[in-house]
Protein backbone atom coordinates (compact mmCIF):
# COMPACT_ATOMS: atom_id res chain seq x y z
CA UNK A 1 0.00 0.00 0.00
CA UNK A 2 2.97 2.53 1.02
CA UNK A 3 4.43 1.57 -2.47
CA UNK A 4 1.23 2.06 -4.58
CA UNK A 5 0.58 5.86 -2.54
CA UNK A 6 4.25 6.75 -3.00
CA UNK A 7 3.52 5.79 -7.15
CA UNK A 8 1.26 8.57 -7.03
CA UNK A 9 3.92 10.98 -5.94
CA UNK A 10 6.43 10.07 -8.79
CA UNK A 11 4.35 9.24 -11.66
CA UNK A 12 2.51 12.83 -11.45
CA UNK A 13 5.87 14.73 -11.23
CA UNK A 14 7.43 12.95 -14.05
CA UNK A 15 4.68 13.79 -16.36
CA UNK A 16 4.68 17.23 -15.42
CA UNK A 17 8.36 17.19 -16.20
CA UNK A 18 7.61 15.27 -19.36
CA UNK A 19 5.26 17.80 -20.53
CA UNK A 20 6.53 21.13 -19.35
CA UNK A 21 10.15 19.45 -20.86
CA UNK A 22 8.64 19.13 -24.51
CA UNK A 23 7.00 22.26 -24.52
CA UNK A 24 10.45 24.15 -23.85
CA UNK A 25 12.36 21.70 -26.80
CA UNK A 26 9.66 22.85 -29.00
CA UNK A 27 9.01 26.67 -27.90
CA UNK A 28 13.53 26.99 -28.37
CA UNK A 29 13.78 24.76 -31.73
CA UNK A 30 10.87 23.73 -33.07
CA UNK A 31 8.35 26.66 -32.96
CA UNK A 32 8.01 26.81 -36.65
CA UNK A 33 7.89 23.12 -37.90
CA UNK A 34 5.03 21.55 -39.59
CA UNK A 35 5.28 17.61 -39.94
CA UNK A 36 3.02 15.05 -40.37
CA UNK A 37 3.11 12.10 -37.34
CA UNK A 38 0.17 9.91 -38.95
CA UNK A 39 -1.04 11.24 -42.17
CA UNK A 40 -3.44 11.87 -42.97
CA UNK A 41 -4.31 12.33 -39.72
CA UNK A 42 -1.88 13.53 -36.93
CA UNK A 43 0.67 15.97 -37.67
CA UNK A 44 3.44 17.89 -35.64
CA UNK A 45 2.39 21.85 -35.71
CA UNK A 46 3.12 23.93 -32.80
CA UNK A 47 0.70 26.75 -32.50
CA UNK A 48 0.07 28.96 -29.26
CA UNK A 49 -3.83 28.80 -27.41
CA UNK A 50 -3.71 32.45 -25.88
CA UNK A 51 -7.61 31.94 -25.10
CA UNK A 52 -6.39 29.84 -22.01
CA UNK A 53 -9.32 26.57 -22.86
CA UNK A 54 -10.60 24.92 -25.32
CA UNK A 55 -14.04 25.64 -24.68
CA UNK A 56 -13.25 29.51 -24.15
CA UNK A 57 -11.38 29.16 -27.43
CA UNK A 58 -14.11 27.15 -29.63
CA UNK A 59 -17.04 29.57 -28.85
CA UNK A 60 -14.77 32.48 -28.10
CA UNK A 61 -15.63 33.30 -24.59
CA UNK A 62 -13.13 35.87 -23.65
CA UNK A 63 -12.56 34.60 -20.31
CA UNK A 64 -9.71 35.74 -18.93
CA UNK A 65 -6.47 33.92 -17.70
CA UNK A 66 -7.55 35.43 -13.76
CA UNK A 67 -10.77 33.25 -14.36
CA UNK A 68 -9.25 30.79 -15.90
CA UNK A 69 -6.54 30.10 -12.80
CA UNK A 70 -8.67 30.38 -10.36
CA UNK A 71 -11.11 27.34 -12.04
CA UNK A 72 -8.06 25.21 -12.27
CA UNK A 73 -6.97 25.80 -8.63
CA UNK A 74 -11.03 24.80 -7.73
CA UNK A 75 -10.86 21.80 -10.30
CA UNK A 76 -7.36 20.31 -8.66
CA UNK A 77 -8.54 20.88 -5.36
CA UNK A 78 -11.69 19.23 -6.25
CA UNK A 79 -9.83 16.13 -7.43
CA UNK A 80 -7.55 16.31 -4.63
CA UNK A 81 -10.47 15.93 -1.68
CA UNK A 82 -11.38 12.75 -4.71
CA UNK A 83 -8.63 11.30 -4.31
CA UNK A 84 -8.72 11.52 -0.43
CA UNK A 85 -12.01 10.00 -0.01
CA UNK A 86 -11.52 7.07 -3.03
CA UNK A 87 -8.27 6.45 -0.96
CA UNK A 88 -9.88 6.26 2.33
CA UNK A 89 -12.97 4.69 1.06
CA UNK A 90 -11.87 2.04 -1.26
CA UNK A 91 -8.45 -0.57 -1.78
CA UNK A 92 -5.75 1.25 -3.20
CA UNK A 93 -5.17 -0.07 -6.25
CA UNK A 94 -2.66 0.97 -9.46
CA UNK A 95 -5.55 1.99 -11.94
CA UNK A 96 -6.70 4.01 -9.16
CA UNK A 97 -3.33 5.96 -8.55
CA UNK A 98 -2.77 5.87 -12.62
CA UNK A 99 -5.92 7.86 -12.92
CA UNK A 100 -5.08 10.37 -10.20
CA UNK A 101 -1.61 10.88 -11.03
CA UNK A 102 -2.81 11.86 -14.29
CA UNK A 103 -5.32 13.96 -13.37
CA UNK A 104 -3.24 15.74 -11.19
CA UNK A 105 -0.30 16.28 -13.86
CA UNK A 106 -2.59 17.64 -16.60
CA UNK A 107 -4.19 19.94 -13.83
CA UNK A 108 -0.56 21.21 -12.94
CA UNK A 109 0.40 21.45 -16.28
CA UNK A 110 -2.68 23.51 -17.28
CA UNK A 111 -1.95 25.99 -14.34
CA UNK A 112 1.45 26.32 -15.25
CA UNK A 113 0.55 26.95 -18.54
CA UNK A 114 -1.99 29.48 -17.95
CA UNK A 115 0.86 31.10 -15.53
CA UNK A 116 4.10 30.95 -17.12
CA UNK A 117 3.33 29.84 -20.90
CA UNK A 118 0.46 32.51 -21.24
CA UNK A 119 -1.77 30.12 -22.75
CA UNK A 120 -0.91 26.43 -23.90
CA UNK A 121 1.89 25.42 -26.47
CA UNK A 122 -0.18 22.60 -27.94
CA UNK A 123 1.93 20.99 -30.75
CA UNK A 124 -0.26 18.05 -32.06
CA UNK A 125 -2.80 18.81 -34.69
CA UNK A 126 -5.91 16.42 -35.19
CA UNK A 127 -6.69 17.05 -39.10
CA UNK A 128 -10.47 19.33 -39.41
CA UNK A 129 -10.68 19.64 -35.72
CA UNK A 130 -7.98 20.61 -32.95
CA UNK A 131 -4.38 20.83 -31.75
CA UNK A 132 -3.42 19.65 -28.75
CA UNK A 133 -0.68 18.49 -26.21
CA UNK A 134 0.01 16.07 -23.55
CA UNK A 135 -1.29 17.51 -20.86
CA UNK A 136 -4.71 17.34 -22.57
CA UNK A 137 -3.57 13.61 -23.29
CA UNK A 138 -3.51 12.98 -19.24
CA UNK A 139 -6.59 14.68 -18.21
CA UNK A 140 -8.62 12.70 -21.30
CA UNK A 141 -7.30 9.63 -20.78
CA UNK A 142 -7.57 10.10 -16.47
CA UNK A 143 -11.20 10.94 -17.54
CA UNK A 144 -11.84 8.31 -19.48
CA UNK A 145 -10.66 5.51 -17.01
CA UNK A 146 -12.30 7.07 -14.35
CA UNK A 147 -15.27 7.03 -16.48
CA UNK A 148 -14.45 3.25 -17.31
CA UNK A 149 -14.12 2.69 -13.54
CA UNK A 150 -17.52 3.81 -12.68
CA UNK A 151 -19.34 2.24 -15.72
CA UNK A 152 -17.94 -1.40 -14.68
CA UNK A 153 -18.32 0.04 -10.98
CA UNK A 154 -14.44 -1.06 -10.58
CA UNK A 155 -14.31 -1.88 -6.94
CA UNK A 156 -17.79 -1.36 -6.37
CA UNK A 157 -17.08 2.55 -6.69
CA UNK A 158 -19.93 3.52 -8.49
CA UNK A 159 -22.03 1.72 -5.72
CA UNK A 160 -20.43 3.27 -2.72
CA UNK A 161 -20.31 6.80 -4.42
CA UNK A 162 -23.73 7.35 -4.76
Amino acid sequence: MAAQKSFIHLLAPLLIVLDQGIKLVINRYYLKADLPLLEPWFYFRPMFNRDYSWINSLFQLGIGKEMHIVFVLFVLVFVFCLYRYIVKNFPSTALINITFSMLFAGGICSLLDKVFWNGSLDYIYLRGFFTFDLKDVFINSALGLFLLMLAIDYQGLRTKLK
